[in-house]
């Protein structure tokens, strides 16, 4: 499935499209049209989720009618030792399966209440 970039991913900027391909229930992976380059992806139901609102700009960009037509990721960077591998669950992707519309939102940690990153951080 082909998507249309209407709000930037970082360090994607210039990529217009990105083809969807999901690997697995949880894992999928972005191809951008023009530049081949891949950004592998986990689906957002696949840890903890965090709650959050849509600003009214990035819902009228990615024209969202009915949440249950989104689709969100985090970006997975995977490292040759998997320890080493890394996630941004604070800027996901937000994909409109209808409008077939994407983009990337950056979250508020002190709107989510996690003014420190040591609040989501287990204690011992």
């Amino acid at each position: 499935m082909k998507f249309e970039v209407v709000t930037p991913i970082d360090g994607f900027e210039r990529e217009k499209e990105f083809e969807l391909s999901k690997l697995d229930d949880f894992f999928s992976m972005i191809e951008g049209v023009e530049t081949g380059e891949t950004i592998r992806l986990m689906s957002f139901g696949a840890l903890k989720s965090l709650e959050f609102e849509l600003p009214e700009d990035f819902i009228a960009k990615l024209e969202i009618e009915n949440i249950s037509d989104l689709s969100i990721f985090y970006i997975f960077v995977l490292q040759a030792q998997t320890s080493d591998s890394s996630m941004n669950i604070f800027a996901p992707l937000i994909m409109n399966n209808k409008s077939m519309k994407m983009g990337q939102i950056h979250l508020d940690l002190h709107e989510l209440g996690l003014d420190s990153l040591n609040d989501i951080l287990p204690k011992f």
